[in-house]
């Protein structure tokens, strides 16, 4: 398919041309084809309303996304789930775990779904995964839901995409709470309890009621909620949230030209790989001109910084 096509294929929601689309801002080697689409649907984003959810693996993330998909298409609303999952460290595939499953799920509810590899990015989310979501708003979705690795602290990145961000907790957890409060515990829109069925899941939502006491508070007020995902309660208060805190983001307009300004950052950051890291490749991978570099006995940045300098002339 040609990128004209695929971009037209887009703005109708053409499955095959979404998927095709993904797969090319996906693969590291098509950074010029990646561009195009994203400056061939741009001017249609910007509509979609972004949910990440992100939390400690095991804690039942999977089942909630599935059903919070299922509850906002049946509203009429047009829904898209991308899953990030953790890289091989050898392949760099992903790993996808139970993910087959979920997918199987919501295509049989007309849901499109994704896995995409977080490609050992470290703030859980890969550069590929902003191009999926404005492909993904440029096709007409009203919803796109991500689920980040699951990674704990780490798992920041989705503060800077997403419109709301909901950390699913589960009881049990004690002072472990305290332990990841640095990092996902100040991120949070809203908190989910969820295994609510579960010994302690009272006493895990008052936990974490008292852990946000002891946050600055901005001007939204964190709520902190309660599912139990396999009987489907609490759904309906959590929809009701994400709905109130979609209309609290739509009076900050502040807040879509901080993800401007990341995504500027992000799209400079894969002209600068393009532009010198290919160009070095081959030196790089020439041994013989890292065994001179060695031999010089210089420190690693400064034989970066010689390769970039060198480029196609060599070293």
């Amino acid at each position: 398919m040609k990128i004209h096509d695929i971009i037209n294929g887009i703005l109708i929601g053409d499955r095959r041309s979404i998927a095709r689309a993904i797969s090319i801002v996906e693969d590291d080697e098509m950074v010029i084809e990646s561009s195009e689409i994203i400056k061939g649907i741009y001017n249609h984003t910007g509509r979609a309303h972004v949910i990440g959810i992100t939390g400690p693996p095991g804690i039942g993330k999977s089942t909630m996304i599935g059903r919070l998909a299922k509850i906002l298409s049946d509203g009429n609303n047009k829904v898209s789930v991308i899953a990030v999952d953790a890289s091989s460290p050898f392949s760099g595939g992903s790993l996808l775990g139970n993910r087959i499953r979920m997918q199987e799920s919501l295509t049989e509810n007309g849901i499109f779904m994704r896995s995409l590899a977080n490609r050992g990015m470290n703030g859980g989310l890969s550069r590929s995964t902003w191009d999926a979501v404005k492909i993904l708003d440029a096709a007409g979705n009203d919803y796109i839901i991500i689920e980040t690795v699951g990674a704990g602290q780490a798992d920041l990145d989705i503060v800077d995409l997403a419109d709301t961000v909901i950390v699913v907790l589960g009881p049990g957890l004690g002072d472990e709470i305290q332990a990841i409060k640095a990092g996902i515990m100040e991120i949070g829109d809203i908190f989910v309890v969820n295994k609510m069925d579960r010994d302690g899941s009272f006493l895990a939502m008052k936990d974490i009621q008292d852990s946000l006491a002891m946050t600055p508070q901005k001007e939204w007020k964190v709520p902190v909620i309660g599912l139990d995902s396999l009987k489907g309660k609490g759904y309906d208060d959590l929809v009701s949230e994400i709905t109130k805190h979609g209309i609290f983001n739509g009076s900050r307009p502040d807040i879509r030209l901080d993800r401007f300004m990341k995504e500027v950052e992000m799209a400079l950051q894969a002209e600068i790989r393009r532009q010198y890291l290919i160009e070095a490749r081959e030196l790089l991978n020439s041994k013989d001109a890292i065994a001179r570099l060695s031999e010089d006995k210089i420190d690693p940045y400064s034989a970066a910084m010689k390769i970039l300098k060198s480029g196609k002339a060599g070293l």
